[in-house]
C-alpha cells in the first residue's frame, strides 16, 4: 500500500484510513492528520487499492471488498509494526470498519472513529453495531448528530433508550454535524469548531 507519513520520529504511531468517497489527502484527513502529529505521533496515511487506481486513473471508483481492503491493511502494518512503535488506529467511516477488524492482532493501545457507519442510510434494520465487538482495545466514536449513518442510533438515545456499545466503547455526539463532521450551510461557520471539538476529544482521550 502507497502511504505517506507525517512526523516519523513521534513516539507512538497512528494509522489514519481513510473513507470511502475521498482518499487521504482531503481537508478532513489533513485536519485531524495534523491533530495527530502536534499531539507527537508519528501518522501515517495509507491508500486503500482503490484509491490507488483512482490515483493512476483520475477516476472515481467503488471501494475494495473488506477482505481486501483488511488484507492490504494487514500487510502493512505487519511491516510498519516491525519496530513495535506503540500503534492507535484512527479511521473515517468505512477506514474505521477496515481497523476494527486488525486492532487486537496488532495491540493496538486504543482506536478512534471519525463517523461510524452505524446502518446503511434508508436502511435502518442493517446494523453495523457488533463490528465493534471485533476489537478489545479501547475505543472513542466521534459523531455528529446529522450523520445519515447513525439515524436509528441518535432517535434511540433522543427517547431517553440507552445506546448500549461494547464495554471498551464511548460514543460522543457532535451537535449539528453531519457524516464529514460539517455543519449546515446556514452554520458554515460552525464546522471549524466541530472539528476542533473532535481534535480536543481524540487528545483528551489519547492523553
Amino acid at each position: 500500500m502507497r502511504y505517506q507519513q507525517q512526523n516519523s520520529n513521534g513516539t507512538f504511531r497512528i494509522v489514519f484510513l481513510h473513507g470511502s468517497g475521498g482518499g487521504p489527502d482531503t481537508e478532513f484527513m489533513n485536519f485531524f492528520a495534523e491533530q495527530g502529529a502536534v499531539l507527537g505521533a508519528e501518522v501515517v496515511r495509507p491508500d486503500f487499492p482503490y484509491w490507488e487506481m483512482v490515483r493512476e486513473t483520475g477516476k472515481q471508483r467503488p471501494p475494495n471488498k473488506m477482505p481486501v481492503l483488511a488484507d492490504a491493511t494487514d500487510e502493512l502494518l505487519s511491516e510498519l509494526q516491525q519496530d513495535n512503535k506503540p500503534l492507535v488506529l484512527m479511521g473515517k467511516s468505512l477506514g474505521s470498519r477496515v481497523m476494527l477488524r486488525l486492532a487486537d492482532k496488532y495491540s493496538a493501545k486504543a482506536v478512534i472513529v471519525l463517523g461510524f457507519p452505524f446502518h446503511p442510510p434508508h436502511k435502518p434494520e442493517k446494523s453495523r453495531l457488533e463490528e465493534l465487538e471485533m476489537t478489545q482495545a479501547p475505543g472513542l466514536i466521534l459523531q455528529g448528530t446529522r450523520d445519515p449513518f447513525s439515524k436509528p442510533l441518535l432517535k434511540r438515545a433522543e427517547q431517553g433508550q440507552c445506546v448500549e456499545l461494547p464495554h471498551n466503547w464511548q460514543l460522543q455526539w457532535l451537535e449539528g454535524a453531519d457524516h464529514g463532521f460539517a455543519a449546515t450551510k446556514a452554520k458554515a461557520a460552525d464546522t471549524p469548531k466541530l472539528w476542533q471539538e473532535a481534535a480536543d476529544a481524540i487528545k483528551e482521550f489519547i492523553q
